[in-house]
Order: structure tokens, then C-alpha cells, then sequence
């Protein structure tokens, strides 16, 4: 009858457990290069968008003429304000962040007297509004980056996964 060794099972399967202790941290460190790949080509769509100034803005505005460009202060207050949030593990267990504008551009209306919401901003090019035309900058972003975002996570996961099997004895 033919038998079989195995020679460090063990501790390979103790450096497996180790990673699965681990994977919360590992996924977490994996998530922030690929939100980075995608931070960086929605600003580089942002810094891309057409401008008027802010007078002309306001004058179409008032005229009830679609604009198809941001006013200069929107376009400022888009690229000040793009960020990524937190990192951080919900209930399902997905380990998740978020790329996305936040505070309040220059433009003061009488409708928001502290400037306007720059998500609002986004939203509304995204989208498209009564006097704004679309303009899907965060979607070509997204779908530019979206290999290049995988590659940069995976390339983390594997950096991570070497070094932790290297601390956990070779």
C-alpha cells in the first residue's frame, strides 16, 4: 500500500489561518489603492470640464438659457473638495470607501446662502438638470479606471499576502 507524507502541512496551514485572522486589515489595505486610481481620474475628468465665468453662469441662469459648462467657482469648489472617505467594514461584511465631493463651492445663492453643495454640483452634471447640461464625467472616469483600479488592488493583495506568509516563517 502506498503512502503518503506531507512535509510542512502544517505550517502552511498555519500561516492560511494567519491571513484569515488577518483579512479585515488585509482588505482594507487592499481597497485604498484602488480608490486612489479612481480619485485621480475623476479629478483628471474634473480638471478636464468646460468653464464659463461666473457672471455668464449667473446670466444664463436668470435667462432660463442651458448652460454646458460649470462656472469657474463650481468648477474650483468640484476639484478642491474631491476626496476619499474612511475605509471601513459594514454589517455585511463588505470592506468599502467612497471617492466623492464634499463642502460647499464659492457660488452663494439665495437658496444656499454658504455656497453651493458641491455633491450637488456633481450630481447635476452627472445628470443633467433644466440648466445644466450633462456631462458624465464621473462615469468615463469610472469606466477608465476600472482595470487599472483591479490591477492596482490585486498587485496590494498579493504584496500583502507575501509579506505576511514571509513573517509567518517563509
Amino acid at each position: 500500500m502506498a503512502k503518503i507524507e506531507l512535509v510542512g502541512f502544517d505550517q502552511y496551514t498555519a500561516k492560511i489561518s494567519a491571513l484569515q485572522r488577518d483579512s479585515t486589515k488585509m482588505c482594507k489595505a487592499v481597497v485604498y489603492p484602488g480608490a486612489a486610481v479612481l480619485a485621480e481620474k475623476i479629478r483628471a475628468e474634473t480638471e478636464a470640464l468646460p468653464t464659463i465665468s461666473d457672471a455668464e453662469a449667473l446670466g444664463n441662469f436668470r435667462s432660463g438659457t442651458v448652460n454646458d459648462a460649470l462656472s469657474v467657482s463650481q468648477k474650483a469648489g468640484l476639484v478642491e473638495s474631491l476626496g476619499i472617505s474612511g475605509i471601513k467594514k459594514d454589517r455585511g461584511g463588505m470592506v468599502q470607501t467612497s471617492v466623492g465631493f464634499t463642502g460647499y463651492n464659492g457660488v452663494k445663492t439665495q437658496h444656499f446662502p454658504n455656497g453651493q453643495p458641491n455633491a450637488e454640483v456633481a450630481r447635476s452634471l452627472e445628470k443633467g438638470t433644466s440648466y445644466l447640461k450633462r456631462n458624465r464625467f464621473v462615469e468615463r472616469a469610472v469606466k477608465a479606471a476600472r482595470e487599472e483600479a483591479i490591477a492596482a488592488m490585486a498587485a496590494e493583495a498579493d504584496a500583502y499576502i507575501e509579506k505576511k506568509m514571509q513573517e509567518n516563517g517563509g
